[in-house]
């Protein structure tokens, strides 16, 4: 469902998104969908949000020509595709799916994934990798069911040695209603 999200959607760099939606937006939905640093260490530091991971498949897949071209890898490269949803104290907050190219995932990297407890970018920072998110690039979720109407971010997180992936995030309009009653508490 989310890998159809990088077909069918139209995907906007974050200044083309900010001057587009800036004023419907709130500053708590700029800060959230534009962050480059880890979403899963602002939500917590900044608000206070805890959040778990509910692994919901994880598998080994090839990279389709979208994905391709993003990540600049050769399309139908192998890669570990793995879905998941975040959740703070038992409700959704966004699913995201993660691709990682194998060509360039390290062995302590692929352990890590296969408990599926942690974010990917938080087991990135921990193995003491320094992380670069590029390509962040905003939808508008339209006429896709379930998340129309939403929004979705899309980047290519790299490390330090070698790793990337694809994250492609769909929040769901619980996170808004979340931090709207962590931030008036």
């Amino acid at each position: 469902m989310i890998q159809q999200l990088l077909h069918t959607q139209t995907w906007l760099d974050v200044r083309s998104w900010r001057a587009e939606y800036g004023e419907t937006l709130t500053p708590v939905q700029i800060s959230v969908l534009s962050v480059v640093t880890p979403l899963t260490r602002l939500l917590e530091g900044k608000y206070g949000m805890k959040l778990d991971v509910h692994l919901h498949d994880q598998f080994v897949d090839t990279i389709d020509e979208t994905e391709a071209k993003l990540l600049k890898v050769d399309a139908q490269e192998r890669c570990l595709r793995r879905k998941v949803s975040l959740l703070s104290r038992g409700e959704v907050m966004f699913d995201a799916e993660s691709v990682l190219p194998l060509a360039v995932l390290p062995v302590e990297l692929m352990l890590e994934l296969e408990e599926g407890k942690q974010p990917l970018a938080n087991l990135l920072s921990e193995q003491g990798l320094s992380l670069s998110r590029s390509n962040l690039s905003v939808a508008k979720i339209e006429d896709h069911g379930f998340y129309e109407g939403g929004w979705a971010r899309r980047s290519v997180l790299g490390s330090s040695a070698g790793a990337k992936a694809l994250v492609t995030e769909v929040f769901h309009e619980s996170i808004w209603r979340k931090l709207n009653y962590l931030i008036q508490r």
